[in-house]
């Protein structure tokens, strides 16, 4: 057994060491409830026998597996959250990040969309995003890949977390620049549980405080002054979440003193776009200036993530959300215990181009915004979805 990659588990965001090694023998049949798996789904789990081994504590080789059997033998899992981890996890790298969001933010289309956009991306340097197992590529076409593309209507709202597994979607980004293979995990959390504070402390969203960032989507048309001036321009939206404050209340304390970067999102961004057309009005006048980074997308061209263009877009947000009355909280994004500030940067995207029409998309199809740009300043410098500087 070699030794293990800069790795996480796909479940619980854990870093993996090769201190502890936990298994499940291939041929055994699962049989018993796994309590431990149990609490990190939010469901009851039965599963094989895991089996864990320590590394001894004189720092002695040891060989963790029993005598007569091999890594053929067994699947690895996670010694935290008895995760079965992909094959070859243990010699690659991955980025993990946990979407959060109220209510009808957009998480769930932003995901689909993103992972056609990362395709095409991967693609123009001549290599391809797979999904790492048969529940990623399953869970993808079913949940996100189907309902938008092929039957042209709304993705359903993500399950909560105490009603639903909740699998990680888990991508292979392929080799880059002679590195090990590198994973794209994603948690899609349900808005639900994101409304309701008392989730803090469960197990099943601990992994929060160990993901590499977090995607906080913020829905605009949850504030009045813009909805209100938009009533006319496109269809009334099917709700409306929780107020975007009190969620990311709820998101920092489920990262507790974990030290992820925080990416806020501002989602369904061509709605605010609109806002351009009201006649008369302040936002007409701040949303119509063509030279705005939030009114233009470079899109795939660029071989590296655009750091200028990033910080701009970031003031520019920055800006509207003061603009909108959001809050000092959601503006400074601080530890709320140790008054730690994220590493953070802000967002506008948007996955569809055009509100949708009803249930089903809008006639013009899928136009993406910038959706790729959260992605592409988390792996930036990382030399992943990027060719070497020559």
């Amino acid at each position: 057994m070699t030794a293990p990659g800069t790795n996480k588990c796909p479940r619980c965001f854990v870093p993996l060491n090769w201190d502890s090694v936990a298994w499940m023998m291939k041929d055994d049949t699962p049989a018993e409830i796994d309590p431990v798996a149990s609490e990190f789904t939010g469901r009851p789990v039965t599963s094989r026998q895991v089996h864990t081994s320590e590394r001894p504590a004189d720092g002695a080789q040891w060989n963790p597996l029993p005598q007569g059997t091999t890594i053929a033998d067994i699947d690895i899992v996670c010694p935290r959250c008895h995760y079965e981890l992909p094959e070859r996890w243990l010699d690659s790298t991955s980025t993990c990040i946990a979407m959060a969001g109220a209510r009808y933010t957009g998480k769930t289309v932003y995901i689909a969309v993103l992972i056609k956009q990362l395709e095409r991306l991967a693609e123009q340097y001549g290599q391809e995003l797979l999904p790492a197992d048969d529940s990623t590529r399953t869970r993808y076409h079913e949940v996100y890949e189907k309902p938008l593309y092929i039957e042209q209507g709304i993705v359903q709202a993500t399950p909560s977390t105490v009603s639903d597994t909740q699998i990680p979607l888990i991508f292979n980004l392929g080799m880059w620049n002679g590195r090990p293979p590198h994973f794209l995990v994603i948690r899609d959390v349900a808005g639900e549980d994101m409304e309701n504070p008392e989730m803090v402390g469960n197990r099943a969203l601990s992994f929060f405080s160990f993901a590499d960032a977090v995607f906080f989507l913020f829905d605009p048309l949850r504030v009045d002054e813009v909805s209100s001036q938009l009533r006319d321009l496109i269809p009334e939206p099917p709700g409306l979440g929780g107020d975007p404050r009190d969620v990311l209340r709820t998101v920092l304390r489920l990262i507790g003193n974990g030290t992820p970067r925080l990416a806020v999102i501002l989602s369904k961004f061509d709605a605010f776009q609109q806002l351009a057309h009201v006649r008369n009005s302040a936002w007409g006048h701040v949303m119509s200036n063509a030279g705005a980074a939030f009114n233009r997308d470079p899109g795939l061209r660029s071989r590296h993530y655009n750091e200028t263009d990033g910080m701009l877009l970031d003031h520019e947000v920055r800006s509207l959300l003061q603009r909108l009355g959001a809050g000092v909280g959601l503006r400074t994004l601080r530890n709320p215990v140790n008054g730690t500030q994220y590493a953070n940067r802000f967002f506008a995207v948007s996955a569809l181009g055009e509100s949708p029409s009803g249930k089903k998309l809008h006639l013009n199809g899928i136009s993406p915004f910038r959706c790729t740009d959260p992605i592409r300043w988390l792996l930036a410098n990382t030399g992943v979805l990027e060719e070497p500087t020559p």
